[in-house]
């Protein structure tokens, strides 16, 4: 408690009733919402395990449900009983509790506890295929835009029974075709007894909604805690109203308006501005102190976000020191940007900064090929956030045979098995397998689709007595997998190889469980694993982070280079109303706010005259974001300074 400033103070101390704690970036939210955790169990206010504590990364559940773990181990006060009894808060993310909600039902939902959870790929491959089925031609309607749709209408809490109960009977040829394709795939899911993402929360708020489950919850879980309540969406907000009782409002979220850049998903800006019309008699609670970033950044963050309307008024105040002002950098074109950048990392290098304290943060995925190849040629090392491990084909591959052990139902597993390693078994075979038309099978392959079988069994047999690690080895040798990687001898196959047995080595950490504990939870975050959960910082091989600003969100570093401060960049480019307009242009400000506080010590910002962009080349106008930042917090750095070299008229290729 000493370590807490006023308002954190008053935030852990609140006993009861509906809070919101408005927590501006690097105001130490997170150490607000777990100090209030454990200050609870301390004060006897309630037992841990009534305690439900939500968030959005399995990386962030992991960390809140390791603070609180151990200062409840450290503090003789609160881990006698809590350790007797083997019970902690319930930590996790709003689709691991989705998982917890339906495992908890499996039997009323006449579901295996094992059920399958399509990923974005296998959601994708299930809507071709329901596509195919309904002849309804991929060319002319993107699967892509059909999938976003289905995401879009189940965030909002509309299920396809509701889509279709409510659709206009109006002939409109695109919706009727939408409706043929998702209720297709709406059957091809159930028929492999599995769960997209969007299922997770739409599925468990359907069982929050029965009275005799509601009530269940209610006395299971009594205080509920929200980390980024900005970011909910409809289906989220309508789950935390479920879980709070109606008339003790126990319900404490902490989030920050200034930092919603997820609408695109489905966030919603109002649920956290009309937090206390939901919940009446709230006390707001103002988190302005920052302790992650100089003063400089801070101030100028401040004149950028307080251009936006719909937010709650406040301003941070640094406690650093004012620090060095902003570099901003005008480029000629982004080769010359992605130059100026390498430039001041080698600078950097010579002054021994780590490399891993240094990130590159782009507005678009586009951005990064330039960079990428200016890094190379300086031999600079990086990293580009976003490629998962677990979405790599092979490790999809022994994941794949671990699930169809489990479920023999899921298709999009059993097709990965029967075809990796190569047994012969192709497309017609598999559909003749599916149709269970085994007697139409030549016995060649009739023998080969034996012997799968017969392994997924001993796999199954294998989960029941051993640890997850040990099976995921008898998987990686049992398949063939190894066998195949090892014939062909070439150092891809290798490296594919050692991405096998690096997940035995990720599933060693839930050893210490019982084989089915193990095996839960291993598969749980497997299928929750997001983008920014899988990455990995290599301390003996530093790399700057490559990323767009979306996957920094969360993240900080001592040194950020924010490039493309382009009007084009960071503004609606749609045909779009004048309210949505609006709308579109203070979330793209957020999305710069963002950047600008993830940087500790020292912020680059840059733009680029000329740039590539979709096939042409585009002439550009500085950001209005970057001239709302006072002159007094920025230096320019080698302004008209052209460092890819040669002249203007060779980047632009004037004719």
């Amino acid at each position: 408690m000493e370590q807490l400033n006023k308002n954190q103070k008053k935030a852990v101390l609140k006993k009861a009733g509906p809070t919101l704690v408005l927590a501006g970036a690097g105001s130490g939210k997170t150490k607000t919402l777990t100090e209030r955790i454990i200050n609870l169990i301390e004060q006897r206010e309630v037992l841990p395990q009534n305690i439900l504590a939500l968030t959005f990364t399995n990386k962030a559940a992991a960390e809140m449900k390791k603070r609180i773990q151990e200062k409840i181990l450290e503090n003789p006060k609160l881990n006698f009983p809590v350790l007797e009894n083997g019970f902690f808060p319930h930590v996790s993310t709003f689709h691991s509790l989705g998982v917890f909600i339906l495992k908890d039902n499996y039997k009323s939902l006449g579901i295996s506890k094992f059920f399958s959870i399509y990923n974005k790929e296998d959601s994708k491959k299930t809507l071709k295929e329901a596509m195919k089925n309904m002849e309804i031609d991929i060319k002319e309607f993107e699967p892509k835009k059909f999938l976003s749709l289905i995401s879009k209408n189940k965030g909002a809490g509309i299920s396809f029974e509701d889509f279709l109960k409510n659709f206009s009977e109006e002939k409109n040829f695109y919706n009727q075709t939408f409706i043929k394709a998702w209720g297709e795939y709406e059957k091809l899911k159930k028929e492999d007894k599995s769960y997209d993402f969007d299922d997770l929360l739409l599925e468990s708020l359907k069982i929050l909604e029965i009275p005799e489950r509601r009530e269940h919850y209610l006395k299971k879980w009594t205080h509920i805690h929200i980390d980024e309540y900005q970011d909910t969406n409809e289906v989220q907000q309508k789950m935390l109203e479920a879980l709070t009782n109606p008339e003790k409002k126990n319900i404490f979220a902490v989030g920050d308006p200034d930092q919603l850049i997820y609408s695109w998903r489905g966030s919603k800006i109002e649920n956290i501005l009309n937090f206390s019309k939901k919940f009446q008699e709230t006390e707001t609670i103002f988190l302005e102190e920052n302790y992650r970033s100089s003063g400089n950044i801070v101030e100028a963050s401040n004149f950028v976000i307080e251009k936006n309307e719909n937010r709650f008024p406040k301003k941070l105040v640094s406690q650093k020191e004012i620090g060095e002002k902003i570099s901003l950098y005008t480029a000629f074109s982004e080769k010359d940007e992605a130059l100026f950048v390498v430039e001041k990392i080698k600078d950097f290098l010579k002054n021994k900064i780590n490399l891993n304290e240094i990130s590159v943060l782009y507005r678009a995925n586009f951005q990064s090929r330039v960079l990428e190849e200016a890094f190379l040629k300086a031999g600079i090392s990086y990293q580009v956030l976003g490629t998962k491990f677990f979405e790599r084909a092979e490790v999809k591959d022994i994941i794949s045979y671990l699930k169809s052990a489990l479920n023999r139902d899921s298709k999009a597993d059993l097709k990965r098995v029967y075809t990796n390693p190569k047994r012969g078994i192709g497309k017609t075979s598999i559909l003749r397998i599916f149709n269970s038309e085994i007697e139409k099978l030549s016995p060649k392959i009739k023998d080969q689709w034996q012997k799968t079988e017969d392994f997924l069994d001993e796999i199954k047999k294998h989960t029941e007595k051993n640890k997850i690690s040990e099976t995921i080895n008898f998987i990686i040798e049992g398949s063939g997998i190894e066998k195949s990687f090892r014939e062909k001898k070439d150092e891809d196959s290798l490296e594919r190889l050692a991405n096998c047995y690096e997940i035995s080595s990720f599933a060693s950490k839930y050893d210490e469980f019982s084989p089915e504990e193990g095996l839960e939870k291993f598969l749980e975050e497997v299928s929750l694993m997001s983008d920014v959960d899988s990455k990995k910082e290599n301390k003996q091989n530093p790399a700057v982070k490559l990323m767009t600003i979306h996957a920094a969100k969360g993240l900080e570093f001592e040194y950020i280079f924010l490039v493309g401060a382009e009007e084009a960049l960071f503004s609606a480019q749609t045909e779009l109303s004048k309210k949505e307009e609006k709308e579109k242009n203070e979330e793209e400000r957020r999305l710069f706010y963002v950047a600008m506080t993830r940087a500790k010590e020292k912020l680059f910002i840059s733009w680029a005259q000329f740039r590539n962009m979709y096939g042409s080349l585009e002439t550009n106008f500085i950001s209005s974001f970057v001239l709302d930042i006072p002159e007094k917090f920025l230096e320019k750095q080698d302004d008209g300074k052209n460092l890819s070299g040669g002249y203007l008229e060779e980047e632009i290729y004037i004719d």
